[in-house]
């Protein structure tokens, strides 16, 4: 399994250009559809495009599972944008793409995580409440993520305008293998081992 978990994809794509060029990404922006803002869906667009992707997108909140098992397998590359954490979970959970999406990456495709795509993948997503507002009509009844990662990732850490919040959510979850990352960084977890890089 190869994950690529970043806090802003535009900012450090080009660190797997090689990875990316010329092949079929689906592209996910469920997290962040019912957000104000979302230029980073727009640049992460742009990146794609400019590495020579040939883009596929689909919103798994709106979409019946076939279409989506049939994009899923299609696919080289899957990528979540950012956006609510607790909304993309619920989705997940909702159609049962969490599972078609395990059973993809064991295939050894990759998988890109940006910011709420990153923090899913967590055992649980409770630690980032106090970013991330829970959905008035949110139905989990657990917060438990997608447990592709054994532990937390942190994006944005100390970046505006996420800088107070993510110092709080790092002091209060200090019991928790929490590893923080600024936009300028992601993880890359490969066969078991996880590592740092940055632009």
């Amino acid at each position: 399994m190869k994950l690529f978990l970043c806090s802003h994809f535009s900012s450090v794509g080009s660190l797997i250009k090689e990875e990316i060029e010329m092949k079929k990404v689906l592209f996910i922006p469920t997290a962040s559809i019912y957000e104000e803002y979302k230029g980073y869906v727009g640049s992460a667009r742009k990146i794609f495009k400019k590495l020579g992707a040939v883009l596929t997108e689909m919103d798994i909140s709106k979409e019946d599972y076939a279409s989506l098992e049939a994009e899923f397998n299609d696919a080289d590359i899957i990528y979540f944008t950012g956006g609510n954490s607790f909304f993309l979970l619920e989705q997940l959970r909702k159609n049962g793409v969490d599972k078609l999406l395990k059973e993809e990456l064991n295939k050894g495709k990759l998988f890109i995580g940006e910011s709420a795509g990153a923090i899913v993948c967590a055992p649980d997503i409770k630690y980032i409440e106090m970013m991330d507002e829970k959905p008035s009509d949110y139905s989990l009844t657990d917060d438990g993520g997608l447990s592709l990662i054994n532990f937390y990732v942190l994006p944005h850490y100390l970046t505006a305008p996420f800088k107070k919040i993510t110092e709080k959510i790092l002091e209060q979850f200090n019991n928790l293998d929490i590893c923080p990352i600024n936009n300028s960084q992601a993880v890359i977890i490969e066969e078991g081992s996880k590592r740092i890089v940055e632009i």
